[in-house]
């Protein structure tokens, strides 16, 4: 049976987008910064310790006296049953989390926030003495992520550490719990620097994953930690200064919107409506929105049903087309670029006489033995992503079983009519996921885009002739 998780992996799911996304944010913050001007201080000792050139990425004395200071004075106690005494304390919040701050550190410093983890928390054996050091850990990181002064680079691997400590057993794929209020009060604090809240909605993803998997009272706790910055991210205007960032953290909060509420009041639903139609915002946002929407609307949520169905199905035009828009663009450079057989004939994929494809019956690497075009122009991934998002909106509307979506809170002919173009999502979506190629966008178009067929499957000018027809098995650019 088919399931949209695999879609979604497949597109790249939340957890890879937002480790990619941060990680190259990372990597770009931390070049450009100036170096900390001479005489500044800290409130924290050792943040200015061993600092040298930043051309010595491997090395930093201050940074090696902290690990080979950890091991007798700090971690020794801590792994025989000791517990999380003031001079542990001081050693979390005085010596080693003010590392994260300085410079010498900055072209190593994803090293050291993952050394960070292990030399203060793993190893512990006490539950009160972990918990007690995780929490100074993450007590230290927020001050460093929330101070305006620290570099940009240092804020953002702060709340990074926050999101990646883990449960005692240290165990891939667990997290601490108690991490998710602090990670969601930076996440949806406005105030602080767009960079930071997205390495803490990171974490808060990686936690909601957590949750939903274990479910039961983990769930239940997440959902408490983290709903009010949810809920506030979703309804938070887009920055104009940064409105990728403000479509990044808002896809992110709407993906695990259902992990912390079950069903939307009066107000949610309005909002969520709201941000579906808005056409300001980003697809990915857009689909996301009618996503949580479908997923959580209830008889008490006041929504005009048959209006919002109708928004649903403008949207999944919006979402073909893109595809429509990269189709076009690639043909037309391949009829300004190609050197081949001259205007006059069709543009649709796979007729002879295409600008720039050889005249008559002259074949070539990617053409059929009669001179027929295969090539794929949309690139798979764009193609795949289009699947998961019709998929997607066609949960919105109508689950398979008919119990959820929107259209369920309808009946008689509108019910119907929602059903109908619910299957043509899924339907596409499935072929596009499965085939992957150019036509079934201009198919779908045609179904979907009312009164506009012959616009969705030919250039303006053009005369319909015989379809499109199917991608060869030997496609050369990846069609399969």
């Amino acid at each position: 049976m088919f399931r949209p998780s695999r879609l979604f992996a497949r597109a790249g799911g939340p957890q890879w987008t937002a480790v990619v996304w941060v990680t190259g944010l990372v990597a770009v913050t931390a070049w450009p910064l100036p170096a900390q001007e001479p005489g500044d201080e800290t409130a924290q000792d050792g943040a200015d310790e061993g600092t040298k050139p930043a051309g010595d990425a491997g090395r930093n004395a201050a940074w090696t006296k902290i690990e080979q200071d950890a091991e007798k004075g700090y971690r020794e106690p801590l792994k025989t049953g000791g517990g999380f005494e003031a001079a542990a304390r001081d050693f979390v919040a005085k010596k080693a989390m003010p590392q994260l701050a300085n410079e010498a550190n900055r072209l190593i410093i994803d090293r050291v926030r993952r050394k960070m983890r292990e030399i203060l928390v793993v190893g512990i054996t006490d539950d009160r003495a972990f918990d007690d050091a995780s929490k100074a850990v993450a007590d230290a990181a927020v001050a460093i992520a929330r101070n305006p002064a620290a570099s940009t680079a240092a804020r953002v691997n702060a709340m990074l550490l926050v999101g990646e400590l883990r449960a005692k057993d240290n165990k891939d794929g667990t997290v601490w719990p108690a991490a998710v209020t602090q990670l969601a009060a930076v996440a949806g604090d406005a105030t602080i620097d767009p960079s930071v809240r997205v390495a803490a909605m990171a974490g808060l993803v990686r936690h909601a994953d957590v949750a939903r998997r274990t479910g039961g009272d983990r769930l239940t706790d997440f959902a408490k930690g983290a709903r009010p910055a949810i809920l506030g991210i979703v309804a938070e205007q887009p920055s104009a200064d940064q409105p990728l960032v403000s479509d990044w953290l808002a896809s992110r909060a709407l993906s695990i919107l259902t992990a912390v509420v079950k069903s939307s009041p009066k107000e949610l639903t309005a909002t969520l409506a709201g941000v579906m139609n808005d056409k300001s915002r980003s697809l990915d946002v857009r689909v996301r929105a009618a996503s949580a929407l479908g997923a959580t609307v209830t008889s008490k949520s006041e929504i005009q049903a048959v209006e919002t169905t109708n928004g649903v199905t403008e949207l999944a035009v919006a979402v073909l087309e893109v595809d429509e828009g990269i189709l076009r663009d690639r043909r037309y450079e391949q009829q300004m670029g190609g050197g081949g057989a001259g205007g006059g004939g069709s543009m649709m994929p796979g007729r002879p006489g295409m600008p720039g494809m050889p005249p008559g019956g002259m074949s070539m690497p990617g053409m059929g033995g009669g001179g027929v075009a295969v090539t794929q122009l949309v690139p798979d991934q764009s193609l795949r992503r289009t699947a998961w998002r019709l998929v997607t909106l066609a949960d919105a509307v109508l689950t398979e079983d008919g119990k959820g979506g929107v259209a369920a809170l309808l009946s008689g002919d509108d019910k119907a009519a929602s059903q109908a173009y619910a299957e043509l999502y899924r339907k596409y979506g499935l072929e596009l996921d499965e085939k992957r190629t150019d036509d079934i966008i201009l198919e779908a178009l045609s179904a979907l885009r009312p009164g506009d067929e012959e616009e969705a499957a030919l250039p303006a000018g053009e005369t319909e002739e015989a379809p499109a027809k199917p991608v060869d098995d030997n496609d050369p650019f990846g069609s399969k």
